[in-house]
């Protein structure tokens, strides 16, 4: 009973603290900049604050609610570390495991001399692979390399690496794609179906998955993009002009669309949903003390962006680790064709929070600045 009157206490002095953040929002969204927006705040692993505004659609049919089912983008690969952090925790595979454990056909090099990739590096982001190193597929691909193989398509026996694996960090989708197949090869289990499994069901994630059921499809938020916008323009010109579905004015608003490539970036959930993972990962139904603290704490690569808007920023396992504005705070985004997420976690404060919007331009470092001034301000 003191438990839940504590909680209780935390959540109305949190409601003062959150006003200015949710008029804020609320503007945003009569403004449609996004036209939906949901966030939930977490202290420890208690949901203690949730909130949904604007609408799902163009015609402002179905006001956007706590279930409202968005894509979380690069979230998900928070929960793919999750997945690789459970299979270390059981022995099935090593963070130092070099990648060609699994995948034989991979060779990488650095400088003309053979360099080994860990499961550390792609998790870290520190491998040297980057989205564009289409060469790595077949080498990491078995159906795509035996595509390759029938229809004469040239394949590098090596990647030749821009970098000594675990010097620097730049970030990659197409490490945790590498990731996936790596935990398929260990396993014997599909990629998605394990996620669903070992995450999403524990979690009680029950309007998540990595494609929309008729009821996630019902309730979901349909995303936008702004006509003139540099990162708008340029994700529009590699869009399936299938998932575009009109203009309103200088919005495009986009169809239901699934992502192929899952672990980078696959899965779709409400805020709801997100903020239960974050109470999962928080409390132990999802690792226990010491695998979480290998997550948490082991030492992190730098990241050296001078167009990064944090002072400092490297990656661990998963998470970016920032400090910026005298705080430390883990934190991953999502950005894609028609929305912006955000998690934050604050060991200080021992507070957590999710941000899904359903517009790709949203300032979403900004808006994740605004809710941490305004629970501090409230709480603390």
């Amino acid at each position: 009973m003191r438990h839940f009157f504590l909680l209780l206490i935390t959540a109305l002095t949190l409601w003062g603290g959150v006003a200015d953040f949710e008029k804020f929002v609320n503007e945003e969204a009569d403004d449609e900049t996004p036209p939906s927006a949901s966030f939930a705040i977490l202290k420890g692993d208690q949901i203690i604050y949730e909130s949904s505004f604007g609408y799902n659609d163009a015609n402002k049919s179905q006001a956007t609610s706590l279930e409202s089912v968005y894509h979380v983008y690069s979230l998900t690969k928070i929960l793919a570390a999750t997945l690789v952090m459970q299979l270390v925790d059981e022995g099935v595979i090593h963070l130092d495991d070099p990648v060609e454990k699994y995948l034989p056909r991979f060779r990488a090099k650095y400088d003309d001399q053979n360099v080994t990739v860990t499961i550390l590096n792609l998790l870290n982001h520190s491998s040297g692979i980057s989205d564009r190193s289409s060469e790595v597929r077949p080498l990491t691909d078995d159906n795509y390399y035996a595509y390759a193989k029938a229809h004469d398509i040239e394949i590098v026996k090596y990647i030749e690496l821009p970098h000594l694996p675990g010097s620097e960090a730049k970030y990659s989708s197409a490490e945790y794609i590498i990731l996936s197949r790596i935990i398929e090869k260990a396993t014997g289990e599909d990629f998605g179906d394990l996620v669903m499994k070992r995450i999403i069901k524990p979690a009680k994630m029950e309007q998540s998955g990595f494609t929309y059921t008729d009821e996630m499809a019902a309730n979901q938020v349909h995303g936008t993009m702004k006509m003139f916008s540099i990162v708008g323009m340029a994700m529009r010109m590699f869009m399936d002009s299938a998932n575009k579905d009109h203009w309103d004015g200088t919005t495009l608003w986009l169809k239901q669309f699934d992502i192929g490539w899952l672990a980078a970036g696959g899965l779709v959930a409400p805020v709801h949903d997100m903020a239960l993972f974050l109470s999962a990962y928080h409390n132990h139904i999802l690792l226990n003390e010491k695998t979480k603290k290998i997550f948490l704490e082991t030492p992190t690569v730098h990241v050296d962006s001078w167009m990064a808007p944090q002072e400092d920023i490297s990656f661990g396992i998963g998470w970016y680790h920032i400090r910026d504005k005298g705080e430390f705070y883990y934190q991953h985004q999502g950005l894609g064709p028609g929305f912006r997420t955000m998690i934050r976690i604050y060991p200080k404060y021992d507070l957590s929070f999710v941000i899904l919007t359903s517009q790709t331009e949203t300032d979403i470092d900004s808006w994740g600045d605004r809710l941490i001034d305004d629970v501090k301000g409230g709480l603390l």
